[in-house]
């Protein structure tokens, strides 16, 4: 259960990205196209200093499968800012928590062959942990937030971020780790170029000149964003098909330490809490945290 672990310490460092993102994306970088581009970009330059380990180089057409998982995943990121740009957090991210899971598992189902398809117990830890990833995510238990208008971008990037991990399974089990890593961050900056195409696009990019301190906040940001990401992957690496639709649904996990992070930095600055973590609203994210504890403990048995 290698790849159990490798998931839930990808979802920690998420964690701390999610709380980067919200900052970035309400203030000092509001449009979705230009925090897009930067990840991209950085991910872009992370990639030259792998150059060296890329041994033996992959063929032509596990390159073009690599650059295309890259290039799919910058708009799967784009999808999701935009939808936390347009709507509310609260909506959109249950919204991708619930579906993500079910799409890989989908996309993944013609694939697997019958010994492969999920037991019982592996359906039950499934359906907690989209259960919980859903009821902890949300800013209280309402259906509201399936509001088609706020859908759009959240079934986008389900859908997206879904193919992304099936496409990357296929070029692992194809390719060494590394070199899978490489062309996946070299197909993300060439989907952030794309967005230079557009001269509005391009203007509006490079009318923004990011101060020294978040220039910093920014790589800091990604920091803990690539290895969320180099966590991820490897459990993906690690896993085998059937168990990637278990790891997107091992979602949960992250909105579980962030609660645990927003509520310890209440403690220390109550003014910066931006949730109310008391009465019925810390009821439901315990709930939640049950519903979580309960598919881990099932996947871990």
């Amino acid at each position: 259960m290698t790849w159990l672990f490798f998931a839930i310490l990808a979802y920690f460092f998420l964690a701390f990205v999610a709380l980067f993102d919200r900052y970035f994306l309400v203030g000092p970088i509001p449009h979705p196209k230009i925090y897009t581009f930067y990840i991209g970009i950085l991910g872009f330059f992370l990639c030259l200093f792998l150059v060296p380990f890329v041994i033996p180089f992959p063929g032509k057409e596990l390159i073009i499968l690599g650059l295309g998982v890259g290039i799919i995943r910058i708009f799967a990121i784009l999808n999701l800012t935009k939808g936390i740009a347009e709507s509310e957090v609260s909506r959109v991210v249950p919204a991708i928590g619930g579906f993500l899971p079910i799409f890989s598992f989908l996309i993944f189902l013609p694939i697997l062959s019958s010994q492969e398809i999920l037991n019982f117990s592996q359906i039950s830890a499934f359906i907690l942990l989209i259960a919980g990833s859903v009821v902890i995510s949300m800013k209280e238990i309402s259906l509201k937030f399936l509001a088609f208008s706020d859908l759009k971008y959240s079934i986008s990037a389900a859908f997206l971020w879904a193919l992304t991990f099936f496409l990357t399974k296929v070029l692992f089990l194809e390719t060494q780790f590394i070199s899978g890593f490489f062309l996946i961050l070299l197909g993300g900056g060439l989907g952030a170029f794309y967005f230079l195409i557009s001269k509005k696009t391009r203007q509006l990019i490079f009318s923004r000149k990011p101060t020294q301190k978040i220039g910093g906040l920014f790589v800091l940001g990604q920091i803990f964003g690539g290895l969320g990401i180099i966590a991820q992957y490897y459990a993906i690496f690690l896993a085998k098909p059937f168990q990637v639709p278990l790891i997107n649904a091992l979602e949960g996990t992250r909105f579980v330490f962030l609660f645990i992070f927003v509520f310890l930095l209440a403690l220390w600055r109550p003014e910066l809490l931006k949730e109310e973590v008391s009465g019925k609203i810390l009821v439901q994210k315990l709930f939640a945290i049950l519903l979580i504890g309960f598919g881990l403990a099932i996947l871990a048995v």
